[in-house]
Order: structure tokens, then sequence, then C-alpha cells
């Protein structure tokens, strides 16, 4: 996996971004843009045009520099550098948000995630864990990159993302990791992106901090939020755009995928969960029961997310309708350590960004 290293105050490395993946920026923009007009006509049943979706970006630009201007101001030098604007540059990376917004429902049902948290009693090693495939187009894979920041002023991280793209899934030096699987809910809107808040998120100084940042946020659509540090706290936050549900991990297993688990949240669920997600869910938790204690070590759950049974509902999947696993992480907190893997667990393998 290409590995970018950035250093500086947000604008100086937003910029050395932009201009090191301006033609990556560029192809992306157009495959995405493809596809949130597609589901708002084939979800929403709404003829939407690259026009509609700038103007819901810059309402969400708006939303973004309120709630994180260190982090906007990285995404407006992301713009400079690749020579777009910085609403286009939101809207490349708040795609699952804005495209829901654009159909306002819908079932996202072959893409999605499948994460996992595993705590100190379940562990080979009594540390804990969080691991994460990330799924979606099969075309965006050669565009998935990690990012090395050392800001002047917070936290160094590590983040998996794509070109252009604010951090996705990572850790920071202080043994904080973020990680999120999607969902899809009715009351989606202008507001803050989710790459925007794990960006946030990963920037704040402990678990507590970065939990109330997700609560509270104005967020603009559904997603799952991990977060995990170095002490062993750990929770999934599940979200629409206006409720949080907190599901606190302090002993065993804690599986997620694309569909909520509590019930305020599935009440505003798009649509009934696909059946990958329960497939994928079910496997996982089959997996890590099986192994829990001696056995759950680091080999096993990087075994565990490349898991192909099932086929196309399959935890690791490669290629179908279009949809892959594109990434994959690894992180043991307490250790500060972070492998990745780019593409398939399969056939990829996961190699140290962190801790090396």
């Amino acid at each position: 996996m290409e590995t970018l290293e950035l250093s500086g105050t947000p604008r100086e490395m937003g910029e050395a971004f932009g201009e090191a993946c301006r033609d990556s920026i560029g192809a992306l923009y157009e495959r995405r843009l493809a596809n949130a007009l597609a589901q708002a006509r084939r979800f929403g049943n709404r003829e939407r045009s690259e026009a509609d979706l700038l103007a819901l970006a810059a309402q969400c630009l708006e939303f973004a520099t309120d709630f994180d201007p260190d982090g906007t101001e990285e995404l407006r030098g992301i713009a400079r550098g690749a020579g777009r604007s910085p609403e286009a540059i939101l809207a490349l990376q708040g795609l699952t948000d804005l495209r829901d917004a654009l159909a306002w429902h819908g079932d996202d049902s072959l893409g999605g995630c499948t994460a996992f948290v595993v705590q100190r009693d379940a562990s080979a090693d009594g540390r804990v864990y969080f691991g994460q495939t990330w799924d979606l187009a099969t075309d965006n894979a050669p565009h998935v990159v990690a990012v090395h920041r050392r800001p002047r002023r917070g936290p160094e991280t590590w983040s998996v993302t794509t070109a252009g793209c604010l951090s996705l899934m990572g850790m920071n030096d202080r043994g904080l990791v973020v990680g999120t699987t999607n969902l899809r809910t009715r009351d989606a809107r202008p507001g803050v992106p989710y790459l925007s808040l794990l960006h946030r998120a990963l920037a704040a100084r402990d678990h507590a901090e970065a939990v109330a940042l997700v609560c509270e946020a104005p967020r603009a659509a559904g997603h799952a939020y991990a977060l995990v540090d170095a002490t062993g706290d750990a929770c999934w936050i599940e979200c629409s755009a206006t409720r949080a549900a907190l599901r606190p991990v302090s002993r065993g297993v804690d599986v997620q995928t694309n569909h909520a688990q509590a019930p305020d949240i599935r009440r505003l669920e798009a649509d009934t969960p696909h059946e990958s997600s329960r497939a994928r869910l079910a496997r996982m938790r089959e997996i890590l029961a099986k192994r829990s204690g001696q056995e759950l070590d680091r080999p096993a759950l990087e075994r565990a997310m490349a898991d192909t049974a099932g086929g196309e509902l399959a935890i690791c999947r490669d290629d179908f309708a279009g949809i892959s696993t594109n990434a994959a992480i690894l992180a043991s907190p307490e250790a500060g350590r972070l492998w990745a893997c780019h593409g398939q667990p399969t056939r990829g393998r996961f190699e140290p960004l962190a801790g090396r």
C-alpha cells in the first residue's frame, strides 16, 4: 500500500496531499459522481445533476467548517493542490452521506464493511484489538492509500483512506483507534460528513472526547462508529443523522456490519437489511466465538478478515457485482501497532503502518 507522509499545518498537509494525488483524485471524483447520481435515480427515483451534488456539498462544507476548522482547512488545501473546488473534494469523500441525502432512502445492498472489537478477556495476549474490512466499488481500489500525518499541532496519526480524502480508519499516537461501517437511514440531510467526523475524532485527546464528538455532531447521515483506545475503553456508536445509540464493549467480542442493531436506529433504517450484512455479521461472530481466548491472536484475526465462506455474501469479497474488499486494518492500541492490507486479505498481506 502506498503511504503518503504529510507534515506541517493543515493547509500545508492538504496541499501536499492534493498535489501528490492530483490525477487519482480527478479519476475518483468522476467515478463517485456517477455513483451518487445513479443511486439517486435508482433508489430515490430522482434525477439529480452534478450541480445538485455540489450544492449539497456546499451546505455540508459549512457544517464541517464549524465542526472541525483544522480538518476543513486541510480539505481546502487538498482542493488547491488537486486543482478542484472544495465542494468537489467534500463530495469525493462524503459519497455515502451525500448520495443518501440526494436519494433520501435506499439499500446499499452490496457495498459494506465488516468490523469487530476483541476485548482483553477474549484475546490470546490479553490486549484489546480492532479490525475492519472495507468494501466498496472494485474500481476504487487503485485509489486506496495510507496517510501518515505529523501535524504541527495535535497527535500524529496513521490512517487508510482514498486519494484526496480525510481519515477513514486508523489510529493516533495516543492509541485511539477509529473505524466505521455504513448505515443507511431516512433522515439524511446537510450536515457533517462522516470522514470529517472521523478525521476530527482521530485528533481527540482520549476515548471520552471522541465519543462526545461523534454523539454531539450535526451529522449528515447514518454510520456506525468504532472507538477503541489503549486503556481498553471500547464502544460502537450507531448513528442516524439525528440519533445516536452508544454500545460499550467491555468484554468478549462485538461485531458490526451494515445494519443497525440498536432499536432507535433500526426504526430509521431506509430498508430491511440486506442478506449480505446479516450473513457477514453471523459469520464473523461464529469465527471469533470459536477462537475466543488463547487461539484469538493476530494471525487468527487476519485470517478472519480473509474468510471467503459464502461467496458474494462473504466477509472477504472479490468483485461480486463490482464490489470488492478494497482494504483492511488490524489495530492493537495498547501496543501502539496498526497493520493494513491493500485489497483482499486473501491476496495481500498486512503491513505495519504504525509501531514498526
